[in-house]
């Protein structure tokens, strides 16, 4: 059936406008000293179908015995969902990545733990310095 492949056709061309590799991680947006990159999950669905009907009820199988030619009917459907997940932030220390949301308090601590690690070997590093200069 030429009907459906080319509902199927148009609707895929069409979603292929609106969903690119630019709609999972966006443009870059200048913050400051860094850049910020949103990464979002995409999730769409699609549905297809038709056939040829003929008037009074008869069903195709009967139609083609007696050689008509029936009109077409077809539908595609299609949806997409788009969630913002996380944020890429470069700076001149790195890269992190920040949840666009947290499920709970204990999330958000994990989330600040490598931070508050390095920050703890930043100050022991100072501290040992300062002893060292201490001992001449």
């Amino acid at each position: 059936m030429q009907s459906v492949e080319s509902i199927i056709e148009t609707t895929m061309a069409r979603l292929k406008t609106i969903v690119d590799v630019n709609t999972i991680v966006g443009e870059p947006i200048p913050a400051g000293d860094g850049v910020v990159v949103p990464v979002s999950k995409i999730c769409f669905g699609f549905f297809s179908g038709g056939g040829e009907y003929a008037p009074g009820g008869k069903v195709a199988g009967a139609a083609l015995a007696e050689q008509k030619a029936f009109p077409f009917l077809g539908t595609a459907v299609a949806g997409v969902s788009m969630t913002p997940k996380a944020f890429l932030v470069t700076t001149e220390e790195g890269v992190t990545v920040v949840p666009a949301n947290y499920d709970s308090t204990l999330d958000r601590l994990v989330g600040q733990l490598p931070r508050l690690v390095q920050e703890v070997k930043m100050s022991r590093q100072q501290k040992e310095r300062e002893t060292e200069g201490d001992t001449w």
